[in-house]
């Protein structure tokens, strides 16, 4: 009986239960998950937001979800002659110049996930520290709010 019982405790040392799978799984998951999410948080701000690698032939629409879209365009607050228009600057700090002192640098800082989809995405806006909460959904950014600092 001691040694059924030794045998079957030695047996179980180092094996993972289904229950320990199914975390690690989900983890790798959730990894891969925030690595897409975060490429393309960085591919938007860097071609749409901030502009740096913007080759001009960019679609939003394979960034944006139809709701994103929508609401980009209710937030242009200048005129729109040749549409769509939509608001990227929504997606950074409401600075217009750069902050004293600092170089006109643009920069991503962090992209944390939070809870559901969200992400909070702090920034350098030309010197001035912004923080943007994002959802995804389906791969692409389906609505924002700017966070107060």
């Amino acid at each position: 009986m001691f040694y059924a019982i030794l045998f079957a405790g030695i047996s179980s040392c180092g094996t993972k239960t289904n229950a320990d799978r199914a975390t690690e799984s989900m983890t790798e998951k959730t990894s891969v998950d925030n690595t897409g999410d975060k490429e393309l948080i960085t591919a938007v701000y860097d071609k749409f937001v901030f502009a740096i690698d913007s080759d001009g032939i960019n679609t939003p629409e394979e960034y944006f979800t139809a709701n994103a879209l929508k609401k980009l365009q209710e937030d242009y607050e200048f005129d729109c002659e040749d549409g769509p228009c939509y608001a990227y600057y929504a997606l950074r700090t409401e600075a217009q110049d750069s902050k004293p002192g600092t170089e006109d640098v643009s920069q991503i800082c962090s992209i944390e996930p939070a809870e559901n989809g969200w992400y909070i995405v702090s920034y350098s806006d030309m010197g001035w520290n912004g923080k943007t909460r994002i959802k995804i959904v389906d791969g692409k950014i389906d609505t924002y709010e700017r966070l107060e600092q």
